[in-house]
């Protein structure tokens, strides 16, 4: 089993911007960068923008790797709070395992639009290619989808395209449904998640 990440070691790339929260929950917003959710029948909203908002959004890129020959990649998008980076952040990618090292083209090619499993790295032929989620709470406690169970969840890419501003190659839009563990026994359900974000290098 792969060795998780701390999710603020991911290697990202952040642009400066923000978000606004708001105790309701929509499922669209006027920012640019979004992720909204209701997570243990609370509503979760971040916003973010690259002019003067409280959080940051940027495309996220992470690798596990037994190289030369066992390569578990992940491409997603980051939003994180810049007043507090060990709370209230998520990060949302896409893992695929390689038997070589990937081309640039290759990484690329793992985000495109439909739906998607959830994922478990293995760092190796027995990885689970699929949709990767972990999420930071308020009370900086970590939650990732690969420490269980994902039987009814649900992940579909439904938008992607260029961003005009090349701070990233892509923006892409995400729904899903899934369940969280904290790796102790714990677990939250997030319900109606929906996430607007960088993804890809420019």
């Amino acid at each position: 089993m792969r060795a998780i990440k701390n999710l603020f070691l991911v290697v990202t790339v952040l642009v400066a911007i923000s978000c606004k929260k708001d105790s309701s929950t929509t499922s669209n917003s006027n920012f640019p960068y979004y992720f909204t959710a209701t997570i243990k029948g609370a509503a979760v909203k971040y916003e973010a923008n690259d002019l003067n908002t409280r959080f940051s959004c940027g495309y996220s890129q992470d690798e596990s790797s037994l190289w030369p020959d066992d390569f578990d990649i992940y491409q997603g998008t980051l939003i994180s709070d810049d007043q507090d980076p060990t709370k209230n952040a998520i990060v949302v990618q896409v893992l695929k395992y390689f038997n070589h090292e990937p081309s640039s083209a290759e990484k690329s090619a793992m985000i495109k639009l439909g739906n998607y499993p959830y994922g478990y790295g293995n760092v190796s032929s027995s990885t689970v290619d699929g949709a990767d989620i972990e999420y930071v709470d308020a009370n900086g406690v970590a939650w990732l989808s690969q420490f269980g169970s994902q039987t009814g969840s649900t992940f579909t890419i439904t938008e992607l395209v260029d961003n005009p501003d090349h701070t990233s190659g892509k923006i892409f839009t995400a729904t899903f449904n899934c369940r969280l563990y904290d790796g102790n026994g714990a677990s939250i359900q997030v319900a109606n998640g929906k996430i607007r974000g960088k993804v890809l290098p420019p």
